[in-house]
């Protein structure tokens, strides 16, 4: 198979929102924010790990809304050898609100 052949293809794969939350940062371009104590100021090229509260990145996800702006950061995460999943910023933010209304009908009995 040769380097030409392989592309970009979407996947859909069910994960845990709540797990992906623990591990999230999410990106503008180049710098981002730790999904879980909401730190600013990251780069996802060099910081692996939240300064703040210690969370180590496994899932990021970014509002560049472009093909081509996404296929920057892919092709960047790539370039640098970096141990990211590139998740859906929509697809996630709609998982965790349904998980939201979830808790809002919820007894405290």
């Amino acid at each position: 198979m040769s380097a030409e052949d392989k592309k970009y293809i979407r996947v859909w794969q069910k994960l845990s929102v709540s797990e992906v939350s623990s591990q999230l940062m999410i990106i503008d371009d180049l710098y981002g924010t730790c999904g879980k104590c909401k730190h600013l100021g990251l780069n996802y090229t060099k910081d692996k790990s939240c300064p703040e509260c210690g969370t180590k990145f496994k899932y990021i996800a970014t509002n560049l809304k472009s093909p081509a702006d996404i296929a920057k950061v892919l092709a960047r995460i790539e370039k640098e050898n970096l141990d990211f999943v590139l998740i859906d910023r929509e697809d996630y933010t709609l998982s965790k609100a349904k998980d939201a209304v979830k808790d809002l009908f919820k007894s405290n009995d």
